[in-house]
């Protein structure tokens, strides 16, 4: 990919707008590409960023999720310059019902003209729902993962990355790291150096340490799950510091450990062993943000046995290990 100075002009950046738009999705990669400006060298000036606020629908004005109203420079009918970067900005997902299917056309017909199309946030359902995402890694909004990958399960959908560049489509997770995917949009054009200034500039972290996952459980809410799935649940919540076999739980509805296994994959889309150790990492998760207990004590009472088992844990779903996750929540260290 051809960085900024090598193509030789100003760069023309899109944050494609719908109702309901988060403010941060739009506002927080806006400051890192025009605060990039301020750090080009006078004889780069030529090569700066113009972003532009492009509505999805027919009106320039757009009215964000907190009531403040946006106004655009041009709508998707309208657009009259060549687009460098394109990045759909998120919104409610109830939104999505009203898009007009003139939005999926024009990035369709937009996606062969542009140097790098991506989104922010709940972005990605409108990426998807263009066909523009068909077998790749992708990421949105840890909480609406579960949703993405069922309504598209052609999709791989990852929710540890800030954000995710997969064959030339750059999607980022919720709301904040869409800040995280324009600082690496800068990197790939400018360089660390530039991108580290910029950052610096705006109290940042050029990279974030960590996974997006860490903000949000590892199980999903308890009201979307199914009947079945709420049952195991209940059944394990009180006894995650004891050793559970999968024939315990089968044993508890009734069933052969292998027609409870089919059936718990089918309802819960894990299997009853990934379940239980999400269960505990979610449990170990609260007690060292709301708890003083020791990670010893804590890897003991969520049935880990050592606090190996737990950092091991930690690692593969967060990145970091519990003593980093119990700094970050205590804003410490």
């Amino acid at each position: 990919m051809e960085n900024a100075e090598k193509q030789g002009k100003i760069k023309n950046i899109v944050l494609l707008i719908l109702p309901k738009v988060q403010l941060l999705d739009v506002a927080g990669p806006c400051d890192v590409f025009t605060s990039a400006n301020l750090f080009l060298p006078d004889d780069k000036a030529g090569l700066q960023y113009q972003v532009h606020l492009i509505s999805g629908t027919s009106d320039k004005v757009i009215y964000s999720g907190s009531g403040i109203p946006l106004t655009c420079s041009r709508t998707i009918y309208d657009i009259d310059f060549p687009v460098d970067t394109l990045l759909v900005a998120g919104t409610d997902l109830r939104t999505l019902d009203e898009v007009n299917p003139d939005l999926y056309t024009y990035l369709q017909n937009t996606i062969g003209s542009v140097r790098r199309l991506g989104s922010v946030c709940a972005g990605a359902f409108i990426l998807a729902k263009a066909g523009l995402l068909n077998g790749k890694q992708v990421t949105t909004h840890w909480k609406y993962a579960d949703i993405l990958q069922r309504t598209y399960p052609d999709l791989e959908v990852n929710i540890n990355p800030f954000f995710i560049r997969d064959r030339g489509i750059y999607t980022s997770g919720g709301v904040s790291s869409g800040i995280d995917l324009a600082l690496a949009l800068l990197e790939e054009d400018w360089g660390r150096l530039l991108a580290s200034e910029v950052a610096k500039h705006l109290v940042l972290h050029l990279k974030r340490a960590g996974a997006q996952s860490q903000f949000g459980n590892a199980i999903a809410d308890y009201e979307m799950l199914s009947p079945f799935t709420k049952g195991i649940r209940d059944l394990l919540k009180d006894k995650l510091g004891q050793s559970i076999s999968i024939e315990f739980m089968a044993e508890s509805v009734h069933m052969s450990v292998r027609n409870f296994s089919r059936v718990f994959l089918r309802e819960s889309g894990v299997t009853p062993g990934k379940f239980l150790e999400k269960m505990r990492l979610d449990q170990a998760k609260d007690m060292l943000e709301y708890t003083e207990m020791s990670i010893e004590m804590i890897a003991a009472k969520c049935g880990f046995g050592n606090i190996v088992s737990l950092r091991r844990l930690f690692f593969k779903y967060l990145s970091i290990s519990p003593a980093q996750y119990r700094k970050s929540c205590k804003g410490t260290g």
